[in-house]
């Protein structure tokens, strides 16, 4: 699917530059003249259909953003409606469960909630390790740890945790260029 859309990507930016250079040309230019006289059926063609392209795109773009669904900011526990814990509360909850041992320092975290009842939550935890040594298990301690704090917030089961390390080292390359 991200190939899919990467090449309509292309296809779209490719319309997009005919048309509006086409569109250009035409009003401005030393080559206005010849623009005016598309006399031949090929270049009106390829312009007509990079301009319908170009058409059918800002009509998704805007329907897209017309009827987009709202990203929820709270959890329903068990799916009860009349019931509400907000993602940055959890969030707070996850990091505090996250950063109580000391060889982790925790950089980011973002909360998303899941399923069609919004009784889930899934956190992606982005922390620096301040020791290289057993980062797996440190990271499967950090996850049930943010695991069990949330579900015990919530009352019920639902909270997934992913952590990612990011590297606490950074290396200096010293490159001579000859000649300059």
């Amino acid at each position: 699917m991200r190939v899919l859309k990467r090449a309509l990507a292309i296809v779209y930016l490719a319309a997009a530059i005919v048309a509006l250079g086409t569109l250009v040309c035409q009003f401005w230019g030393p080559y206005t003249y010849r623009f005016m006289l598309l006399r031949d059926a090929m270049p009106r063609v390829v312009v007509t259909v990079c301009a319908a392209i170009v058409a059918l795109g800002v009509l998704i773009g805007f329907f897209r953003l017309m009827f987009a669904r709202r990203e929820p900011s709270c959890v329903h526990p068990a799916g009860e409606r009349n019931i509400e814990v907000t993602l940055a509360a959890l969030s707070s909850c996850a990091r505090a469960a996250a950063e109580c041992d000391d060889r982790v320092m925790v950089e980011h975290i973002e909360a998303r909630v899941q399923g069609s009842d919004e009784s889930r939550v899934r956190f992606k935890v982005e922390a620096i390790a301040l020791d290289d040594r057993d980062v797996a298990s440190l990271a499967a301690a950090m996850q049930q740890r943010i695991e069990k704090a949330c579900d015990t917030m919530l009352g019920t089961p639902g909270t997934t945790a992913r952590v990612r390390f990011l590297p606490s080292k950074t290396t200096v390359q010293t490159v001579e260029v000859s000649g300059e």
